[in-house]
């Protein structure tokens, strides 16, 4: 048992037993991925879709770039250097790179949500992109999130994440965006596909997918409190609300996404 309870080991053993792949979490790049296929994966965390994203375009390069040095050396520390021939990772901004005509495929999943200015971060992955290569786009609608019942701790964090983030000049709508920002970057062709996710107690992958918003209470919601947004007493009744709550027979998350899939002319 860890230090948090008891309660919390069953569903950090559940999130664990269900690893994220693309395809529960990004099934229309998995769909567009054929080998040789070189992919440049913008914000690609901890690596976890990247890697299966090399192995499944092998021989072809993939990068992994992420804005935060931590997390590339998680990448790093899971898939050393060599480990995967065709697979290296980088900590570097998108909208700081010169990346020019060289890859596929250019991915940015649940990424462009963390940028304050998407339409300068999308111009520079459709210049990354090969003339006739695609850029694929995956991000939320935050506004439009619903869980059932929720505790009133929860709806309080809620809140105020909503508000942190529009401080912070992060959309919240950014999924609902997605179209416009590809037609601002000059790209072609759009496809968009609209995700609403919903995920039962009973479902397998529902301690996974709402373990997210634990994770971001115990990580953003640090942020907030440094930020004057939300007390230290307000996050950490968030924190064991929603636990709580993710516990209830009745639990139901709701997220909506889009999917843009645009081509570079």
């Amino acid at each position: 048992m860890n230090a948090r309870g008891g309660a919390l080991d069953r569903i950090d053993a559940m999130a664990i037993m269900e690893p994220l792949t693309l395809a529960n979490s990004h099934p229309t790049l998995l769909r567009i991925l054929e080998p040789g296929m070189s992919v440049l994966d913008v914000g690609c965390g901890p690596g976890t879709l990247t890697t299966e994203i090399a192995r499944r375009v092998d021989p072809a390069a993939v990068v992994g770039m992420d804005a935060n040095p931590e997390m590339i050396r998680a990448a790093e520390e899971a898939s050393p250097p060599g480990a995967i021939s065709n697979l290296i990772f980088y900590a570097g901004d998108i909208r700081e790179s010169d990346w020019h005509e060289e890859w596929d495929v250019v991915n940015a999943a649940r990424t462009l949500q963390w940028i304050p200015d998407p339409t300068v971060a999308l111009r520079r992955m459709a210049g990354a992109v090969v003339p006739g290569g695609l850029v694929v786009v995956l991000d939320v609608d935050h506004t439009r999130a619903d869980w059932s019942d929720p505790p009133q701790a929860w709806s309080r964090f809620y809140e105020a994440f909503l508000a942190w983030r529009e401080a912070c000049r992060l959309d919240n709508a950014v999924g609902r965006h997605l179209s416009l920002l590809c037609d601002e970057a000059g790209l072609v062709e759009t496809v968009s596909t609209q995700m609403i996710t919903i995920v039962r107690a009973e479902d397998h992958d529902f301690f996974r997918a709402a373990g997210r918003w634990r994770m971001m209470i115990e990580g953003r919601g640090r942020q907030m409190v440094a930020a004057g947004h939300l007390a230290e007493a307000e996050r950490r009744e968030a924190l064991g609300a929603f636990t709580e709550w993710m516990q209830s027979p009745n639990a139901t998350q709701t997220v909506l996404e889009t999917c843009i899939v645009a081509r570079r002319p």
